[in-house]
């Protein structure tokens, strides 16, 4: 079987590493290959290209591979790149499969049935995305199958084995490190994640804190500065070795903005496989991934400042905490069962007809509004905390189709800012 992944651009973030799983760890009577409609960088494409996977670039590249593969999967959250190449290009006989990396709870990121009706099936990378009542609404207008998990699994590209074992916990009188992984950025970190930083250390002079991932690191800097963090607090930028970077933590935490657009969450995986006690709200994807018997599972930022201290304060605690981390990922069923799982999606997809696709004529203005059901996320009875937490979310795609339409108007023909766009 030939499936084409289509992708919005090739890069070194989640997605595309993700991607990379599938394509190198999938089943083994698939020939992949990948479409980036939006030219990489020449390094990310060729991470692809030394495993074997092919890849071409560009909408009309990717027309011409689509004619040629049995499955098109898309590669998909809400951006207008995807969703451009969904609904207003000319595409042969094919069949399509959306498979889905983000979450329908998160503000933005919830697939219309209009959309949805271009496809011939739908795939998410965590459970909780598809018991969303207005995604299950519009794939059964769509008429497609229920959404099947196709889990992201966590694992490819680290320097060292994440095996859990080689955790040695540094003990009552050395300095204890707690660690974030992944993007920081309001779109994704607690926006109280530097307070929760200045709680532990205030009540704990051995603590400090480390971030990795990139993001407007020197204003994160100039913000623990004005707490009087000073080198408490380090901001190290992307980090190629992940394992290498959690082998030195001795706890993980992993306060997410309330309504992020995560789902798999393989920052989270790596410091679970690593066997790293682990403080994180139950949102997003976290929620499938961590029980409270597995983590300490906290709702507010104080209450994720006194379990850190909990934890600083116990080896006991950090250790049993780690090893049922540990016994969490080992065990879920999800990761183990994806690739089964992906097999099943693509042989339902197979056996509905290859259609051919005429482009809609959606103009780009109109794009947005006619991809995105935004009931899925409702925002009428929040707060003035609830509804920044959302607008900070909903900025990683409004700014991405804002910068879509300056590429596409000579006057530019803006969606309104986030914060305009939250119904009222």
């Amino acid at each position: 079987m030939k499936v084409l992944h289509v992708i919005k651009e090739l890069t070194n973030g989640g997605a595309s590493m993700g991607l990379l799983r599938m394509c190198v760890g999938g089943p083994a009577n698939v020939t992949p290959a990948v479409a980036s409609l939006v030219r990489p960088q020449p390094e990310h494409r060729a991470t692809f290209e030394r495993a074997g996977v092919e890849v071409v670039a560009g909408v009309e590249a990717t027309c011409t591979a689509a004619a040629a593969a049995d499955i098109v999967q898309v590669e998909w959250w809400n951006n207008p790149y995807v969703n451009d190449f969904l609904v207003n290009t000319d595409v042969s006989a094919s069949r399509i499969l959306l498979h889905s990396r983000g979450h329908f709870d998160a503000p933005r990121m919830c697939p219309s049935a209009s959309l949805l009706s271009r496809v011939d099936g739908c795939t998410v990378t965590t459970p909780s995305a598809a018991a969303n009542p207005q995604f299950e609404r519009n794939r059964q207008l769509a008429g497609l199958p229920p959404a099947r998990c196709v889990f992201s699994e966590a694992g490819l590209g680290t320097g060292m084995s994440l095996s859990g074992t080689h955790r040695v916990d540094k003990g009552h009188g050395s300095r204890i490190t707690i660690g974030y992984l992944g993007t920081v950025e309001p779109i994704k970190m607690h926006a109280s994640m530097l307070e929760i930083a200045a709680r532990v250390i205030q009540a704990a002079p051995e603590v400090d804190f480390e971030f990795a991932g990139d993001g407007p690191l020197d204003t994160y800097r100039a913000e623990a500065d004005r707490l009087g963090l000073g080198q408490r607090v380090r901001f190290l930028g992307f980090q190629s070795d992940p394992a290498a970077f959690l082998n030195r933590l001795d706890i993980f935490c992993y306060p997410l903005n309330p309504y992020t657009y995560a789902t798999s969450e393989k920052a989270l995986q790596e410091a679970m496989l690593a066997g790293l006690p682990c403080v994180a709200f139950p949102v997003g994807g976290v929620r499938d991934l961590l029980t409270p018997d597995s983590a300490l599972l906290v709702s507010t930022p104080r209450q994720c400042a006194d379990a850190c201290l909990e934890l600083v304060r116990s080896r006991g605690l950090r250790r049993d905490y780690g090893q049922r981390a540990r016994h969490r990922i080992d065990g879920f069923s999800e990761r183990r069962e994806w690739r089964a799982e992906i097999a099943l999606a693509r042989a339902e997809v197979m056996s509905r007809p290859a259609r051919s696709r005429h482009g809609l004529g959606v103009r780009p203005e109109d794009l947005f509004d006619f991809c995105t059901d935004q009931r899925a996320c409702p925002t009428d009875d929040l707060d003035a905390d609830q509804r920044a937490d959302v607008a900070r979310v909903a900025a990683f795609v409004d700014d991405d189709y804002a910068a879509w339409l300056d590429s596409k108007t000579e006057a530019p023909l803006r969606p309104s800012t986030s914060a305009e766009r939250i119904p009222s």
